[in-house]
């Protein structure tokens, strides 16, 4: 048996290579490596995946979040709900541009971030929220929006491990994750369900006016050259990840569907093991399964349950050990309890997930786990 990887980026580059390696070279051949023609490309190629008007690439998701940020307009003190359980760029880039986040704990099923505490976090400094789609499914987005609609508030999707998830609303209308609010933004970090060979992000939205801005602002806050209208940064997708990307979207609900079936199998296995809790699906979205992450019962000792699997051949990661609150950095902003959140940090452990697992290596992960305790 294939040596079993946590993530498998090899294997799949070993897939398209061939168009890839083309595709690449036919770049540096050209001298076009920044923004340019296969750039714009890549961009209209996602917005039309997305049924989005707009897609703006740059240079990494945690930049498409602060871009997405600066975009808005905000002041300096205004509050940013997010969830605790998260990856740090979520909170981070609020901080840095001198806002101030406010934590709201995520939902125990889903550990998604839980709508019914966004109202009893809000002030009159409450100027957005950032939803997370984390591990492959999407928040509560109906809910979320009626709140932010009630109270004028912005909302930023991050949807870095959400890419090709789908949303349906009570309407049964169907979306995809990040085209709900205001922006949504996304990471091409490599081990993404949708990932380039370096860094890269990108932002989608739907209105004209929020696109040209953050275009502006992704390429130092010039309309035109040497016309800065206002502070932006330097945030570009390079070319060559532009047609790596543009190659592997055609490819993402193929690879979508196996990281499903994979999950399926790891489901149908792992089943009966009383002491593991499968992930629980929304009843609102579809599930891509970025990660497949299970919670551990309180009487399995997580790290020892690693190391067992270690010897056998079958790496795991813990996505996240501490939720942001916790962390030295942040926790001078935590004012309240967040008990799902440090639960759900404390006994969660997450299994190898990629669309290039086979049926034998997942029955083999699932056969040491039954051995165990």
């Amino acid at each position: 048996m294939k040596k079993i990887q946590m993530v498998d980026v090899v294997t799949q580059y070993n897939r398209h290579s061939e168009i890839i390696n083309k595709d690449i070279l036919d770049v540096l051949q050209s001298g076009s490596y920044i923004r340019g023609k296969k750039v714009r490309e890549f961009e209209a190629m996602l917005a039309d995946y997305l049924e989005v008007n707009h897609v703006i690439s740059c240079g990494n998701g945690t930049d498409a979040l602060q871009i997405a940020l600066m975009a808005l307009g905000l002041n300096k003190g205004d509050e940013i709900l997010v969830p605790t359980f998260t990856f740090v760029s979520t909170i981070e880039v609020v901080c840095l541009l001198g806002y101030r986040p406010v934590f709201l704990d995520v939902d125990e099923r889903t550990f998604l971030l839980n709508p019914s505490l966004i109202e009893s976090n809000l002030s009159n400094k409450t100027k957005a929220i950032i939803p997370v789609h984390l591990f492959g499914q999407c928040c509560d987005m109906d809910k979320i929006k009626n709140i932010a609609d009630k109270y004028n508030l912005f909302i930023i999707e991050d949807a870095a491990q959400a890419i090709g998830a789908k949303y349906s609303n009570t309407l049964s209308i169907s979306s995809y994750a990040g085209t709900i609010g205001d922006i949504g933004i996304t990471s091409f970090y490599p081990s993404k369900n949708l990932g380039c060979f370096g860094d890269g992000g990108a932002l989608f939205t739907n209105n004209s006016q929020t696109a040209e801005k953050i275009r502006m602002i992704a390429n130092h806050g010039q309309r035109t050259r040497y016309s800065y209208e206002f502070v932006g940064v330097n945030s570009r997708l390079d070319t060559i990840q532009a047609v790596i990307l543009a190659t592997k979207l055609k490819h993402l609900d193929a690879s979508n569907k196996l990281r499903v079936e994979a999950a399926s199998n790891y489901n149908k296995h792992l089943f009966h093991v009383d002491w593991i809790k499968l992930p629980q699906l929304s009843s609102v979205s579809s599930h891509i399964f970025h990660q497949y992450s299970i919670l551990l019962s309180k009487d399995i000792n997580r790290l020892e349950l690693q190391q067992y699997l270690t010897r056998n051949g079958i790496p795991t990661m813990i996505y996240y050990p501490q939720p942001l609150h916790k962390q030295v950095a942040y926790k001078s902003y935590c004012t309240a309890d967040y008990p799902v959140s440090e639960y759900i940090s404390s006994h969660i452990i997450s299994l190898p997930m990629h669309p290039e697992l086979s049926v034998n290596q997942i029955e083999f992960i699932c056969s040491v786990i039954h051995k165990f305790n």
